[in-house]
């Protein structure tokens, strides 16, 4: 049995030939190179090489794994910390502009700062997580017990949500078909469906290549572009409602992008690159770093 997870089909049009994008190292745990390959039908982009599900775990292991360890230490977490606050606000102001109701799961609910963001706003909300350290971070802080992946798989969560959120989670995906089939069932027939998602198309992408850190390989299974994600909701039932630009991505990436290089680079420049990426998004909402998908069922 293969320990990495072979795709033979496209996810997004099934076509069968590949060619190789890009050769990205994980920056953050092992250094291993990781391969990227481009569809060559549709231009949708994966990690062809990535380890299975049950071999990832280590690939997690890192503090600068923010998500899971909360950590604040060093210029970029602190920052990160902040950013999460204005985009908290953010993020409840696009709900309540297309969402109907207020019964919320979150899946990848990491340690539970969106939950309770939502709870303290009088939202019915639902985590799901699958690391033990975030699930106990977030009934720490926040006395929100979040569960596991196989209660929302098992159908253990019940339907008739208002809203399914996955906040820069779906790219670690595997079961893409079966989550997508759940999503379906799981919302009610007003319910929204959104997906934040890196944007490998971005701008800020072109200017790191290699280094972008929302390739994140091997943690990134899916490196998705507005197109791609569209096509691939479509063919499984969900039609694009709106899309927004995540603002203060293009600075958060250009700084972990940066620290990856091996010469030093000066943080006002690390800056000015952001800033550009930020400005070209303003243009072209399709070039952002990172971007909110609203979709709804068909």
């Amino acid at each position: 049995m293969s320990n990495h997870f072979d795709i033979s089909t496209c996810p997004v049009c099934d076509h069968t030939e590949f060619e190789l994008f890009k050769k990205v190292p994980d920056w953050l745990v092992s250094k291993e190179l990781f391969d990227i390959h481009r569809c060559t039908a549709c231009n949708f982009k994966f990690t062809s090489n990535a380890p299975t599900e049950v071999n990832v775990g280590p690939y997690y292991n890192s503090e600068e794994y923010v998500e899971h360890s909360d950590t604040n230490k060093g210029l970029i977490y602190s920052v990160y910390h902040k950013a999460r606050e204005l985009m908290l606000r953010y993020k409840l102001h696009i709900i309540k502009k297309r969402v109907e109701g207020k019964k919320v799961l979150d899946i990848g609910s990491g340690s539970g700062y969106f939950l309770n963001h939502m709870m303290q706003n009088g939202y019915d909300v639902t985590g799901v997580e699958i690391s033990e350290k975030a699930r106990d971070l977030c009934f720490d802080k926040f006395s929100i017990k979040a569960n596991v992946p196989q209660d929302f798989l098992d159908k253990k969560l019940g339907n008739d949500y208002d809203l399914i959120s996955l906040w820069h989670v779906f790219e670690h995906v595997y079961t893409y078909e079966e989550y997508f089939d759940l999503f379906a069932k799981s919302l009610n027939n007003k319910g929204k469906l959104i997906l934040a998602l890196p944007n490998s198309n971005s701008a800020d992408a072109d200017i790191y290549k290699e280094h972008w850190a929302a390739y994140d390989t091997p943690r990134h299974l899916w490196h998705f572009t507005p197109h791609t994600i569209e096509q691939f909701a479509r063919h499984r039932g969900f039609v694009l409602e709106r899309k927004y630009r995540l603002p203060l991505d293009p600075f958060f990436n250009a700084m972990v992008s940066a620290s990856y290089k091996d010469s030093f680079t000066f943080l006002p420049i690390t800056m000015l690159k952001a800033l550009w990426s930020y400005l070209v998004s303003l243009i072209q909402l399709d070039k952002s770093s990172s971007l909110i998908y609203v979709f709804r069922k068909a």
